[in-house]
């Protein structure tokens, strides 16, 4: 996937500059990442659409955990980076999941005021396309892209998790393999399974096709 990280790229200088306390870098940082961050929280709320009123509040939480945060990061690179944002998400989504009077809120009719930001996410287009091209309007793009979630939450949980890793967190596969508790060999065969599950349940509702993307 190379260094891509939401709509702009990130280099290993401009995180390292980050955590070493230049308020330029981070400000960078945060801009590039906080639309990938949406991406990544709406991803894991997939399974329960009521909860899609609260993205915007959760990728908020995680922007102020980032910034209180980032500057304990060990590994200062922007796959250190990756990682570290990914486990924010996950447990931000984790808490609002687990809060009991989140539950009966109505779920939302559109991922339309969600993802209206997120039109340039390649790594949606990757899942979306076989030839790794996004269609040419907004309003296209946007279609698909609420698609696209509402599949996923149809997939299996081992199946949505890992391609939320890989397209969502933009996680290499040893990363995902540890986390998944797989080999890479065994990691890389449930992604392609995964994959081709979410484009053959895209192709029944909307006619996009079933060539396997090639994420990592």
């Amino acid at each position: 996937m190379g260094d891509v990280f939401g709509a702009a790229a990130l280099t290993d200088r401009i995180v390292h500059a980050a955590i070493d306390g230049s308020q330029e870098d981070l400000d960078r940082v945060l801009k590039v990442i906080e639309p990938q961050v949406r991406l990544m929280v709406v991803a894991r709320l997939t399974p329960t659409t009521a909860q899609f009123h609260a993205a915007e509040d959760v990728t908020q939480r995680v922007m102020v955990s980032l910034a209180m945060g980032v500057r304990r990061l060990d590994g200062r690179t922007v796959e250190g980076l990756k990682a570290f944002v990914s486990g924010i998400v996950s447990k931000k989504v984790a808490d609002l999941l687990n809060d009991r009077d989140n539950r009966a809120v109505p779920a939302a009719r559109s991922l339309d005021s969600t993802i209206h930001s997120l039109s340039d996410a390649r790594p949606v287009w990757q899942l979306l396309s076989a030839t790794g091209t996004s269609p040419p309007s907004a309003a296209e793009r946007a279609e698909q892209t609420d698609r696209l979630m509402a599949e996923l939450g149809h997939l299996k949980s081992e199946h949505r998790d890992i391609i939320t890793f890989a397209f969502f967190d933009q996680l290499p596969m040893n990363e995902i393999a540890d986390r998944i508790r797989l080999s890479r060999p065994a990691a890389s065969m449930l992604l392609v399974r995964a994959v081709r599950a979410l484009r053959c349940g895209m192709t029944d509702s909307s006619g996009v096709g079933e060539d396997s993307a090639t994420p990592v």
